[in-house]
């Protein structure tokens, strides 16, 4: 019964692997199990259809390869795609893109885990049982699984892209069959009286193997593709990360501040002191000052592009200010500006730092934000910053009692 076991193991494997790919925003277990039941389920129509067609086909070598492409590659990737499309494709927790692979790596498993157990007995019985399954291990059930890649991308944008929705579902059977078929050809010519056996051989090398890995790559680009947008959905915070910003950064660091101060501040501030402001605070001749009076500005990027930024500086010792935290509107509120004060925060009690100070507009609900961080109101200033406008900020201070790792 070993054999059995490495018969379901990778199919098993592969599942937990997606599983864990999908980190920000799991679907719900039961969901991906009956996924994957009637993935398995579905070898059952396919094997009848299949067993209607294969034998029209005669062992030339373009009679093998019809057969590849249309009575197996074809038939078994329709099968898996009706579990995917009426059934994953309708459950509430297909919320995001990367669920069409996830959903369609399930369907596969259960069809490529199924198929494999019946290939492994078989041939089990010549004696060839560990043989069979060593090899189908590492070709044949991760091959269904770049199948199921390939079509569950496809279908997840089509979820989420209606109008386009037929073009990209028959685009992931599309592309599905093509690189099923490729495989099974190199296989099935195998057998193919055509080809001489060591001609057959290079084949199947150059051919089944090259395919699969053709796939294999390509299914791991898609995979990495939708996971980035996922996180980029769900949980911003943690593909964030922070880099210094330089002289150079300048006019990046203006543009994003043309980005985020007339939302943050429409509520609050009239549209003519935020323009003030803007041109006063934020114009490259002002950034390029506060760079040479040592206030140290940082980048935040989301793994993709910069998305905000900040700035700090020592005004007395052991105490630190932070000047500027600005995050892209659409990462607000996601856990951005927290991870960034964070951060912030590790970098001072690296220095001995032994307090974080800031301003916030009284008017401003960021309050709040610095209140849940540890920050507690120490004073308030109005400002007269020219042109008869003026700052009336909290001044807000964080203690750092300890060195932050």
């Amino acid at each position: 019964m070993d054999y059995i076991a490495l018969a379901i193991a990778p199919g098993l494997a592969i599942c937990l692997f997606i599983f864990h790919r999908d980190a920000y925003n799991r679907e719900p277990k039961l969901n991906l199990i009956v996924s994957f039941f009637f993935g398995a389920v579905s070898i059952i129509p396919a094997f009848f259809i299949e067993s209607a067609f294969v034998n029209n086909f005669s062992s030339r070598i373009g009679d093998q390869a019809l057969k590849a492409f249309i009575a197996v590659a074809l038939t078994e990737e329709l099968c898996k795609f009706a579990v995917l499309r009426f059934y994953s494709y309708r459950q509430k927790s297909f919320d995001e893109p990367l669920d069409g692979i996830v959903y369609s790596v399930m369907a596969s498993m259960g069809f490529a885990t199924l198929e494999n157990i019946v290939y492994v007995t078989r041939y089990a019985d010549m004696g060839q049982g560990y043989q069979v399954a060593l090899l189908r291990m590492f070709l044949a059930v991760p091959a269904h699984a770049t199948f199921g890649v390939l079509m569950g991308y496809h279908a997840g944008r089509a979820k989420f892209e209606p109008k386009h929705s037929a073009r990209l579902m028959a685009l992931g059977v599309f592309w599905a069959v093509l690189f099923h078929g490729a495989y099974d050809s190199f296989l099935f010519w195998q057998h193919s009286p055509e080809i001489k056996p060591y001609v057959s051989n290079l084949l199947l090398v150059l051919g089944a193997v090259v395919s699969f890995i053709v796939a294999l790559r390509l299914s791991l680009k898609l995979i990495a593709r939708h996971r980035l947008l996922s996180q980029r959905t769900f949980r911003p915070g943690a593909g964030l990360s922070l880099q210094k910003a330089y002289e150079k950064d300048i006019p990046l660091i203006r543009d994003l501040s043309l980005k985020v101060w007339p939302q943050t501040y429409s509520t609050i501030l009239s549209p003519e002191q935020i323009s003030y402001m803007l041109n006063m605070m934020y114009s490259e001749q002002s950034l390029a000052k506060e760079m040479k009076d040592k206030h140290e500005f940082i980048l935040v990027n989301d793994g993709k592009e910069p998305v905000g930024f900040a700035s700090f500086s020592l005004t007395e010792p052991g105490v630190y200010k932070l000047h500027k935290i600005y995050i892209l509107p659409s990462l607000q509120g996601k856990g951005a500006g927290r991870f960034v004060i964070g951060e912030i925060l590790k970098a001072i009690a690296r220095k001995s730092g032994r307090a974080l100070r800031l301003n916030v507009n009284r008017n401003n609900t960021a309050k709040d934000f610095y209140i849940k961080l540890g920050f507690e109101i120490v004073g308030e200033e109005d400002i007269d910053i020219g042109n008869g406008y003026f700052m009336n900020d909290y001044v807000m201070e964080k203690k750092i009692s300890s060195v932050i790792t």
